[in-house]
């Protein structure tokens, strides 16, 4: 540990800390020893979370004990001037100093209050991220990560169960009834070291929890009211009822905000709802099951199958829900008979409209707590009945937060502020509801929805427009700073101007590499001259999309191991991968990467992350290319640190709809209020475009992750040359931004920077390492591309997972597209291949020479119903057992696929028999997936030594989570 000073603090950090990082430090602690706001943009790789934390425990330790000697000094004068009266003042003094002492402010009466350190970031898996970078720390706080229900809970029954509405009820009642002995282990664990003295994430909570049979949700609500720091995602915190719910004591509290790059959208989504007349439906239907259920209990008591439920237990009686159903019901009556007008963009209305609907329902401030509280009892004892009245939907529990945002939690008349805050930050809109039909399809009952709506569905929105609303409620709270942090806040202007609060610190931090680490330009034109510009109006030009393709195709060449590219959104994205299939122009892309997509779907994406991981790790290909979306998951918060990530294309600026009514509505919000606020405002049209360098800055931070990475930026959109578009670029990166005037020119600087900062001393990862010395095996020239085309199998099928017009006859369209190699590309499975091996074509197969190309495969699908490979040809020195390729054999556009090559050559070592006994044990293996049968059988068909090395080779083929297993049966078959 190096232990600096730092505006009078002394830190403890674990290393000698860059300028930039002393610089980040002092700003942090200027703002809680002044007790200021700050926004700090900071770099990712510049140890911004490390400086963070040490700065603000070292502040904090160092306030701790100026309160400690202060308080010893005014009890030690209160002990020479004792009297009798004074007693109670002496046993005040020596409560703070306890509470002082270990950090706790939970109390009331103490005097000198020690701000408790609130950390918040987007999501549980950057504030895990955050723990283990306090692990290495000098500093050992209390700490506390909160999570939901859906996360935490263990109880088996609550687990359980689909949705976090669920958890949450059936959790509460078990624990009103104390019937939850997990958390009846609370009182009694909340002392034990293991949870109190140890800094624990949140799976590490839960993995404890579930030793101790101690519930984690409920711990963790224990430990924070003695916690020094409390780790949640921030919307825990901006939300109001998340806040309420979790008992965030905020008063003199310095609440951190990292990542803070999606805090405006988190405000204002957190203060607005969209309410669907299929979101109504569902509610009526959970109250048409209720009514039902209480009516039978009403006529049949003693009817056992309602004894245990939560309709038996509740005191609501079937007049509460009937006029609860008949609310409901008027409520779709008014929105359908708002006309709307035939262009279909809907209706907006001042933010206080929402008033007046509510009020044609006689709910208003004064009469809202009525039907709050029958909902609420509606709601609980849905829950808590497991066998008659859960619902799927939970629509109830959406109207009870519905009227909980619009009205407020407590009973006081907040009716005129509520107004004002409704006409100044928001807008009601009512548009048409296109997916109701569809709703009302898939119910099947037409008895539970109004007249109205079966013939057009509505949505009723409450948008907040300002991001103010919810910040200055938050300052409001007596908080001593809030600090906004992240990698990428620029424009940091525009912030200032949403937020309408004060922020007197402002630091933005220059990087810590050098500039022979960082390669960015600005591309204006393809490879034949054609100018990229993804705008709109030629985003689906023919001309454009082959441009732009033929430009990632060149860059593919010369880029080393991970090439990240974003598409303003999935739709331009999809539109390209389409071209680019019938062009022929992915195949070329194929010669020098493998290709993965980012999925919409988010079961799909931890699959394609370690497809493409995998790629790169594979030493004698020249890496992969990862194609995603602007403001998608890829470019918000994963890592693509060393060879994960050399470079990243943006292929155009990713602006929001335009004719969306809410970014519409947005700009005029905007609009109408320029000058109105206390602080500088922006117009409409400036934030549409800050909207879009925003999520440019955020796609290229996934490159250059720490102090000895390096890597390109390559911005391909002429759009990118005007001098708006660089200054919003992070005030880094706005000296090294070159126009690239000559394509080729562009081509030569990449290939040089890859080429010098190759040798770039330093660190350098074990990957890094294995990777350098394969490409010295295959020559110096970096253009050269390290692995031949691969299957096309793989990303066509890819392919038809994320663009519509593929489907569901996707892989045929694509092949049409290039009849001549559609045949040859064809992947197929183990079992074809048998049938494949016996045609008679010339087989590539021969004995092994030094001169021949080993043929290497990566099998793609885990199901052993598509076997796909990727083909290799690279020089060998060395002797191999595996089947080998003569390389003037070995056409791009024209490979066997591996499993018929690899079957052609044990039918050249196996008799007949043996060969359908081959047949016959994989047909069965694919049927049970037995490997004891399969590696006897296997033991017994190559049944000579000699074709050890053949039998190996079936690993190839077997699934993943098998082949370990495989491996060492076959050695003990074999007795190797």
């Amino acid at each position: 540990m190096v232990l600096v000073e730092v505006r009078g603090i002394e830190v403890d950090f674990p290393f000698n800390p860059y300028p930039c990082q002393l610089d980040y430090m002092a700003s942090v602690i200027e703002c809680l020893q002044e007790g200021k706001n700050g926004i700090l943009e900071s770099p990712t790789g510049t140890g911004k979370t490390l400086c963070l934390l040490c700065a603000c425990l070292a502040w904090r330790q160092a306030y701790v004990a100026h309160v400690q000697l202060n308080q010893r000094m005014q009890f030690q004068e209160l002990q020479e001037n004792s009297s009798a009266g004074s007693q109670e003042l002496k046993d005040d003094l020596q409560h703070d100093i306890s509470q002082a002492a270990f950090g706790s402010n939970d109390s009331d009466r103490t005097i000198f209050q020690v701000p408790k350190i609130i950390y918040t970031s987007r999501t549980h898996s950057q504030l895990s991220q955050v723990v283990n970078e306090l692990k290495h720390t000098i500093y050992k706080p209390k700490i506390c990560i909160l999570g939901s229900r859906e996360q935490m809970c263990i109880h088996p029954e609550v687990a359980k169960l689909e949705s976090n509405t669920a958890k949450i009820h059936a959790c509460r009642a078990k624990v009103n009834a104390r019937i939850c002995h997990f958390c009846n282990n609370v009182e009694i664990k909340k002392d034990d070291p293991s949870f109190s003295d140890n800094i624990l994430d949140i799976e590490e909570l839960i993995e404890l929890g579930g030793k101790h049979k101690v519930c984690p949700y409920y711990m963790a609500r224990e430990l924070k009211s003695k916690a020094d720091i409390v780790f949640m995602p921030y919307n825990y915190l901006i939300d109001f009822k998340s806040r309420q719910a979790n008992s965030i004591d905020m008063k003199n509290a310095i609440i951190i905000c990292d990542e803070a790059h999606n805090l405006e959208k988190i405000c204002e989504d957190s203060a607005s709802f969209d309410l669907s007349s299929a979101d109504i439906a569902n509610s009526i239907e959970e109250v048409d099951n209720f009514i039902n259920i209480l009516q039978r209990i009403k006529s049949n008591p003693n009817d056992d199958e309602y004894d245990s439920t939560g309709a038996a237990d509740t005191d609501l009686d079937v007049e509460d829900l009937a006029t609860l159903k008949a609310l409901l019901l008027k409520l779709e009556e008014i929105l359908g008979d708002i006309d709307l007008p035939t262009s279909g963009n809907g209706v907006t209305k001042p933010g206080s409209y929402i008033y007046e609907i509510f009020k044609q329902l006689n709910i208003t401030f004064e009469t809202k707590h009525l039907f709050t509280q029958v909902l609420d009892k509606c709601i609980t004892a849905t829950i808590s009945d497991s066998r008659n009245l859960r619902a799927k939907h939970f629509g109830l529990e959406k109207i009870l937060d519905i009227l909980t945002l619009i009205f407020g939690t407590n009973n006081l008349d907040m009716t005129s502020t509520s107004c004002l805050n409704s006409k100044k930050y928001y807008k009601v809109h009512i548009r048409s509801d296109s997916n109701l039909r569809k709703w009302q399809t898939a119910r099947s009952d037409p008895w539970t929805t109004a007249k109205k709506v079966a013939r057009e569905g509505r949505i009723l929105s409450y948008w907040c427009f300002s991001p103010s609303y919810s910040m200055k409620e938050l300052v409001d709270q007596e908080v001593r700073a809030v600090i906004l942090t992240s990698g990428t806040l620029s424009p940091i202007e525009s912030l200032v101007a949403e937020f309408q609060v004060s922020f007197p610190v402002q630091l933005q931090n220059p990087h810590v590499i050098d500039k022979k680490q960082i390669w960015i330009g600005t591309v204006s034109k393809g490879p034949c001259g054609t100018a990229l510009n993804s705008s709109y109006r030629n985003r689906s030009s023919v001309e454009y999309l082959s441009s732009l393709g033929n430009t990632i195709v060149n860059f593919a060449r010369i880029i080393p191991n991970g090439l990240l590219v974003f598409f303003p959104s999935y739709p331009v994205m999809n539109s390209c991968i389409e071209h680019w299939q019938s062009s022929g122009i992915w195949d070329r892309i194929c010669q020098y990467k493998s290709l993965h997509i980012e999925p919409q779907q988010k079961a799909e994406f931890a699959r394609v992350m370690d497809e493409y991981y995998s790629s790169i790790r594979d030493e004698s290909c020249n890496g992969a290319m990862f194609l995603g979306v602007c403001r998608g998951k890829v470019s918000e918060g994963v890592d693509f640190a060393d060879i994960n990530g050399r470079a990243v294309i943006i292929t155009g600026l990713p602006f929001p709809p335009s004719k969306e009514a809410k970014v519409m509505l947005k700009m005029q919000y905007l609009d109408e209020n320029i000058g109105f606020g206390e602080y500088k405002s922006i117009c409409g049209r400036d934030w549409y475009r800050q909207q879009a360098s925003r999520a440019v800055n955020q796609a290229i931070g996934r490159v250059i992750r720490h102090r000895n990475d390096y890597g390109a930026i390559i911005l391909c959109d002429e759009r990118f040359n005007h001098k708006d578009s660089i200054s919003q670029l992070p005030k880094w990166l706005k000296c090294y931004v070159q126009a690239c005037t000559s394509f080729g020119l562009t081509q030569k600087s990449l290939k040089d920077f890859f080429s010098n900062a190759g040798n770039l001393g330093g660190e350098v990862s074990s990957e890094k390492a294995a990777l350098k010395r394969s490409n010295e095996q295959i020559g110096k020239n970096v253009s050269r591309p390290f692995k031949k085309p691969a299957s096309n199998e793989k990303n066509a099928k890819d392919v038809v997972m994320h663009v519509a017009s593929l489907q569901p006859l996707g892989l045929t369209k694509v092949h049409e597209g290039s009849t001549k190699t559609s045949e040859s590309r064809k992947q197929i499975n183990l079992l074809e291949s048998l049938d494949k091996c016996d045609e008679n074509k010339p087989t590539n197969v021969i004995s092994n020479h030094d001169d021949k190309a080993t043929l290497s495969s990566t099998i793609l699908d885990k199901n052993l119903s598509d076997v796909e490979a990727k083909i290799n040809v690279m020089p060998v020195v060395k002797k191999t057992h595996k089947i080998t390729l003569h390389r003037k054999n070995v056409n791009p556009e024209n490979r066997e696929n591996l499993a018929v090559v690899y079957l052609r050559k044990v039918r050249e070592c196996l008799s007949g028999d043996s060969f359908t006994k081959l047949k016959a044990l994989l047909a069965t293996f694919k049927k049970d997936r037995n490997l004891e049968v399969l590696t006897n059988g296997l033991s017994t068909v190559f049944d000579d030594p000699s074709m050890y090395d053949l039998a190996t080779e079936f690993v190839r083929f077997i699934p993943d989570h098998l082949k370990r297993d495989f491996k060492t049966t076959l050695k003990e078959k074999f007795n190797y």
